[in-house]
């Protein structure tokens, strides 16, 4: 680790729990003049698809100041912010999903998520196994915390859960600074990092595991980078590699620390929320939940690349869709 990155970190997004003062702090809220502007401007591109949905598409010219603050709020603040307001209940699914597109695309580009070429993902209880074989977002399980594969998430609620379901963030910055003060001696494994599982997200024949361990923590023009997700690694024993005891006992220890209550900001996602997090300093989690018949659980997630971010390190978009990041992109 370089010497000038052997003291902690200062910037705005290693906070904890205490730093935080509720929703307000983190929530900006969507004026009725904001919301016609978008859906004049939805209306107006008709049947585009929401992949092709983009800045010069949809300027939103009146919104530009409002959406470079909630950019400098991911890139340069909490790293972490809420869009709320949003009236669901006016627009049917394809209205709303395209005004989150148009909202979501002055943030960042918006990309493909998985294997199967979806750049728009329900995120709703499928009765599908959270496993190896699967992804986490098509059940209602506990979500550990972890890092998605793009510089940044969106979600937008459509629909709120019977009980549970809750957002759950931590600081990632934070977590290195804890660590750095702790357990210096874990850090040089963690940015060695480990090999992932890739969860059937790759042709037939391809190896299952990663090419070369990830590095949880590393750093890019001097800025903290980290990607985590605990089960992918356990994962790849699926597949004959096993872990050592020391790399088990980091581990443990990262996640004991993601799991201090005064580290995690809690979001309990309304109906109308549109959420973004910086998945480079900013690891997620969500509480088990259950629906009933009239209450159904139902985000839309997007993935973005952030151009102007000054975080360019890579993601995990070539694990698990090579090709779409911004360093191995086919033209």
């Amino acid at each position: 680790m370089p010497e000038f990155l052997c003291e902690p970190i200062t910037e705005n997004n290693a906070w904890t729990v205490a730093d935080l003062k509720g929703r307000e702090s983190w929530t900006r809220n969507l004026t009725s003049a904001m919301i016609d502007e978008v859906m004049r401007a939805v209306k107006a591109v008709g049947d585009t698809p929401f992949r092709k949905i983009t800045t010069e598409n949809i300027p939103l010219p009146s919104m530009a100041e409002f959406l470079n603050e909630l950019h400098d709020d991911l890139d340069n603040g909490l790293a972490f912010a809420v869009l709320a307001g949003w009236p669901v209940d006016e627009f049917d699914y394809r209205d709303n999903v395209a005004a989150y597109c148009a909202i979501s695309a002055h943030i960042g580009d918006i990309v493909v998520q998985n294997y199967e070429g979806q750049s728009v993902v329900d995120v709703i209880d499928e009765d599908v196994a959270y496993s190896h074989l699967s992804r986490g977002y098509r059940s209602n399980k506990r979500l550990p915390f972890h890092t998605d594969g793009a510089n940044l998430t969106g979600l937008l609620c459509l629909g709120g859960s019977t009980s549970g379901g809750g957002s759950l963030l931590v600081s990632a910055t934070t977590v290195f600074n804890t660590i750095l003060t702790e357990k210096p001696e874990y850090l040089d494994v963690l940015e060695r990092g480990f090999f992932h599982h890739r969860r059937r997200q790759h042709d037939e024949g391809e190896n299952p595991l990663s090419a070369a361990p990830i590095p949880v923590f590393t750093f890019h023009d001097g800025y903290l980078h980290c990607c985590y997700n605990r089960n992918p690694i356990d994962w790849v024993e699926k597949e004959g590699m096993t872990l050592s005891d020391k790399e088990v006992e980091i581990l443990d220890y990262f996640d004991a620390i993601v799991a201090r209550p005064d580290l995690q900001a809690k979001l309990q996602i309304q109906k109308g929320d549109m959420q973004f997090f910086n998945n480079f300093v900013v690891l997620h989690s969500r509480t088990e939940y259950q629906d009933d018949a009239d209450h159904r659980r139902h985000l839309v997630r997007l993935w973005l690349e952030d151009p102007r971010s000054k975080r360019r390190g890579e993601s995990l978009l070539d694990l698990y869709v090579p090709g779409s990041s911004r360093f191995h992109a086919v033209e």
